[in-house]
């Protein structure tokens, strides 16, 4: 006798893992089909639907999928413990469970090493929503969102380092000259609230290089006409030295290099100073001779 309010369709091919679900106009119970409409449906959204399928995460789903193993394990266990032996059935069982969970640990991993689109999870569910209603809203009179779940995408993830400069360019200048046209539209809330793009307008890429270069330029210059001014030695080497510690700690604080880039970058800077000391030095001292 079937339960008020049960499906009490069963999948005659496999009764034994049949799931009994209340009455919704979501169609049949899982393992049967949907019907003709919903591959009609399919077929329809898959025609006019972007580059990339939607990646629900189902993260609630995979929660509930892997501890029930981790429960059915911990049960398995516990009999072979509190039995001292092991069956054939038994061991099958345990194998059989084993690869279940260690797939499903597989699975979780790879859905949380994609890329989240939060900008784009409600344009997605509002797509799949209004391809497919009669699964959408399954349950009359009930609070039941199926497809309200986070959407990832298998696309690389696109930035740019957020240095100082960019930074300090993003905040004085106004949005449409700090925004790419692309995220623009396609990120039109955070565009709109006044958060940093991820990737930064060409114009403010060049702006920063350009104010990069330049004060790379005058970090050797400005050292090099102070060292020619009255030049002797013991003055060159001072200017040197503190010209050298502030170029230090610019790149290793402003730009936020890692240790062989600030070493490698601060060597020939230095190189480029000891070369200028050595040449003034010798040349003032030839002249004292004469």
């Amino acid at each position: 006798m079937a339960h008020e309010g049960i499906n009490p369709q069963v999948n005659s091919d496999n009764s034994k893992d049949s799931i009994l679900l209340p009455q919704c106009r979501c169609g049949p119970a899982p393992g049967d089909d949907f019907g003709p409409q919903y591959w009609n449906d399919l077929v329809d959204y898959a025609q006019l639907a972007p580059d990339e399928p939607p990646l629900g995460d189902f993260r609630k789903l995979q929660i509930i999928n892997i501890t029930h193993l981790v429960n059915q394990l911990s049960r398995i266990k516990a009999s072979i413990e509190n039995d001292e032996t092991v069956t054939a059935e038994r061991m099958r069982l345990l194998q059989q469970t084993l690869h279940q969970y260690a797939d499903a640990i597989r699975d979780y991993q790879a859905m949380n090493s994609l890329r989240e689109l939060p900008d784009y999870a409600k344009d997605t569910r509002m797509d799949l929503e209004g391809q497919f209603p009669y699964l959408a809203t399954p349950y009359q009179g009930k609070a039941n969102r199926p497809y309200d779940t986070r959407y990832r995408t298998t696309k690389p993830k696109k930035s740019q380092p957020q240095d100082p400069i960019r930074e300090v360019l993003r905040k004085i200048l106004p949005n449409r000259l700090t925004w790419p046209e692309e995220e623009r539209k396609a990120k039109r809330s955070k565009y709109g609230a006044g958060k940093p793009p991820e990737m930064y307008s060409r114009f403010v890429d060049s702006v920063a290089r350009f104010i990069i270069g330049t004060l790379g330029g005058c970090a050797l210059i400005v050292p090099m006409v102070i060292m020619s001014l009255d030049s002797s030695l013991t003055k060159s080497l001072i200017v040197t030295s503190v010209s050298l510690v502030v170029f230090a700690l610019v790149v290793g604080l402003v730009f936020e290099t890692d240790n062989k880039d600030t070493i490698m970058a601060t060597a020939t800077y230095a190189a480029v100073l000891v070369v200028f000391v050595g040449n003034s030095g010798g040349a003032g001292g030839v002249a004292s001779q004469s």
